[in-house]
């Protein structure tokens, strides 16, 4: 019987801690939140804009387009900047996916791809 309680508390410390590990903000998870930004920040690059990494993704929600708050690394400087990005998704369209990356002190860029 305590073997059975044992292994019960075990499994839901388990499932906890992966949940966690997901970081389940308003409905996505910050892989499924890095993997769109990594997407969208390589469809940016393909043009004259600058070239990031991801340090982290500090906040991110979705609701009708997907926002987040995140540390990014020029790939080029090196410089460290926190920026706004905005995904939108329409999926009827040609070009149905809408980029924003806006950084303080800099440039707004957006880019439309297709997915």
């Amino acid at each position: 019987m305590l073997s059975a309680k044992l292994f019960l508390l075990l499994s839901c410390l388990v499932s906890v801690a992966l949940v966690q590990s997901k970081k389940l903000v308003n409905g996505i998870s910050t892989d499924e939140a890095k993997k769109s930004l990594i997407t969208s920040l390589s469809k940016l690059a393909e043009g004259d804009a600058p070239c990031y990494e991801i340090e982290a993704v500090n906040t991110a929600k979705k609701e009708t387009h997907l926002n987040m708050n995140v540390n990014l690394i020029d790939k080029k400087s090196r410089a460290k900047k926190n920026c706004n990005v905005d995904i939108w998704s329409r999926p009827w369209l040609k070009k149905g996916i809408q980029f924003t990356l806006d950084c303080p002190g800099g440039e707004v860029f957006m880019k439309d791809y297709s997915a």
